[in-house]
């Protein structure tokens, strides 16, 4: 057996749903889970559906998508958010209708940006929610309605963390414990010497990667600049920038000259090119950094990014990663020096293997995160109604409990 699923036996289209306003983690955890997916199940038919301002990188992993509203252009039209709400359903109907999944795959939020999922999450599909942990710290009861529309949640996260919440007690529909989810495997790291070549960067040396997530809100610019002030005060090193996606330009940030800008997403081909990183802590990039096995020094975001901080305090708190011991950019200096230093290197290398170890053992099964979530979504069994669905059974249930709904 080659863990390939038998055609008759899996779900033969997929629609991943993603909204996304100035970071790329909603959708690079759902590519990721797509790739997983078509390794399994080659003749799979896999469709995104995303608000993503640049969803090239769709594309480039080999997909086709169907572009949505982002949730920034509600302001940006002053039609107000109900017009917005209408024109992003209109959008998310036709796509339903054209491309009739036998699964509807949503991260993160069941209803859409602003409700523009509510009126189909009764159609003939089946409806899978990743959900990720910094929901839990929301309106816990609304949470919980959200997640009876759908078969499986798939957390990407081990049971531990959120051990005890009152959002997961009782969860009336079943739960999969992925742990995180990455873009890539060990096995699919490049050789360090091909990955700087194809970066072009030089072939010896060290060489730290400055990662700022997406980079489409203004909170990323003081950590661009914060980053920028510390180069300098370690010189023997090299450095990297990740051109943030989203950013329209780079902010008017003095960069040393040898620092060299990377224009590559996604990126985690080839981190084995860095010897640590200086990064945001968005789940998904940190995701990848840890399979990578890059020490790493944190750089949270502040609002609109609050589960950045949480994050941090998990990671540090297992021996993964580190802060700086203060605001200023010597105290930044000082902590990638600790991260370069071979020692307290290999004894975060050593803690990211032993939680990889501890989820993949904790999820009951092999393999990575994004493995586990597509074999929950190929383990469901498609509904006979999604075959040929038609444009009235699109949205599922009455009219007036729609209206309802909507009130």
């Amino acid at each position: 057996m080659d863990g390939r699923v038998a055609p008759a036996a899996m779900p033969r289209r997929v629609l991943f749903y993603t909204v996304n306003g100035k970071g790329f983690g909603h959708l690079m955890r759902a590519l990721a889970i797509a790739g997983a997916l078509r390794r399994a199940a080659p003749d799979a038919r896999i469709l995104f559906a995303t608000s993503c301002e640049d969803p090239g990188v769709i594309w480039r992993e080999g997909f086709h998508y169907v572009k949505m509203l982002a949730p920034e252009a509600q302001e940006a039209h002053g039609r107000g958010r109900e017009r917005h709400r209408q024109l992003a359903e209109r959008m998310v109907r036709a796509t339903l209708a054209a491309f009739r999944p036998h699964v509807l795959v949503v991260d993160s939020f069941a209803y859409g940006s602003v409700g523009e999922l509510r009126r189909f999450l009764g159609g003939p599909w089946r409806r899978v929610l990743v959900s990720n942990l910094f929901l839990l710290q929301r309106d816990v009861d609304r949470y919980r309605e959200s997640v009876g529309h759908y078969d499986v949640v798939v957390f990407p996260f081990d049971a531990a963390e959120a051990a005890g919440h009152p959002a997961l007690v009782d969860l009336s529909r079943p739960a999969v414990f992925a742990g995180p989810i990455a873009g890539i495997t060990r096995d699919g790291l490049l050789p360090r010497d091909v990955a700087r070549a194809m970066l072009g960067l030089p072939a010896d040396g060290p060489i730290v990667l400055l990662a700022a997530g997406g980079g489409g809100g203004a909170s990323v610019v003081p950590v661009l600049a914060r980053m920028a002030a510390a180069i300098p005060l370690v010189p023997e090193t090299g450095f990297a920038l990740l051109e943030p996606p989203l950013a329209r330009e780079l902010p008017p940030i003095p960069w040393d000259a040898d620092v060299r800008v990377v224009r590559r997403v996604p990126i985690a081909p080839c981190l084995a090119a860095f010897d640590a990183a200086v990064t945001t802590a968005g789940m998904n990039s940190a995701a990848e950094l840890m399979v990578a096995g890059l020490p790493m020094v944190w750089l949270p975001l502040g609002s609109p990014s609050h589960d950045q901080g949480r994050n941090v305090a998990r990671w540090t708190a297992r021996g993964i990663g580190c802060r700086p011991a203060g605001p200023d950019a010597a105290a930044l200096a000082a902590a990638i020096r600790h991260v370069l230093d071979p020692a307290t290197a290999a004894a975060m290398r050593a803690a990211m293997a032993g939680a990889a170890g501890a989820g993949a053992a904790g999820a009951g099964a092999a393999g990575d995160g994004a493995a586990r979530a597509a074999a929950a979504i190929l383990g469901l069994e498609p509904r006979p109604e999604a075959e040929d669905p038609d444009e009235a059974t699109v949205e599922g249930g009455s009219d007036a409990r729609r209206d309802a709904e909507d009130r």
